[in-house]
């Protein structure tokens, strides 16, 4: 079975929300203008990094960046 990363073109919502645990940033974009300006093919964890623009994005390990998209973490019932 092949495991596929989500893309822009395959993110299922018109609203690609975005959220931090390690800070209180959290937001939300038009899927349409991630895929104008970044393309439909991008990778959402290297998306992830070009929008957070976080000074936390080049640490290894201890304190790096917990920017994250909430509409795909699977809920428990």
């Amino acid at each position: 079975m092949e495991i596929r990363t989500p893309t822009p073109g395959t993110y299922p919502y018109q609203m690609v929300r975005l959220a931090c645990t390690k800070c209180d940033r959290h937001g939300q974009y038009k899927r349409e203008r991630l895929i104008s300006e970044h393309g439909a093919d991008i990778l959402l964890p290297d998306l992830r990094h070009v929008l957070a623009r976080c000074e936390r994005r080049p640490k290894l390990g201890g304190d790096a960046c917990g920017l994250y998209y909430p509409d795909l973490i699977p809920q428990s019932d």
